[in-house]
């Protein structure tokens, strides 16, 4: 054999063995990859409910700040309840 011959050889099979080396690679990374853009999907989605929740409970923690110094909140909410105050006349309609 000739050394050209010897040395196309070798770099034929550098070649192929580093392209199997980057195919098996890739192969093997793609389920991880996909992994990781549904666990940023699932963050993202997760960051949204927690934003969500939380103005959820300052809509709550306002409503408790103006249960204890709104009386006129507090009153219009008793009288949906049907609540009354003592001696006081109330006509009930019924469709």
């Amino acid at each position: 054999m000739t050394d050209g011959f010897k040395d196309r050889l070798w770099r034929a099979g550098t070649m192929s063995l580093l392209a199997i080396i980057v195919f098996v690679g890739a192969y093997t990374a793609w389920p991880t990859y996909l992994r990781g853009n549904s666990l940023k999907a699932e963050d993202a989605r997760l960051s949204r409910q927690i934003e969500e929740k939380k103005r959820e409970i300052e809509r709550l923690r306002d409503f408790q700040r103006r249960f204890r110094t709104d009386p006129d909140l507090v009153e219009r909410i008793a009288r949906q309840n049907g609540r009354v105050y003592p001696g006081e006349l109330v006509f009930i309609f019924e469709d």
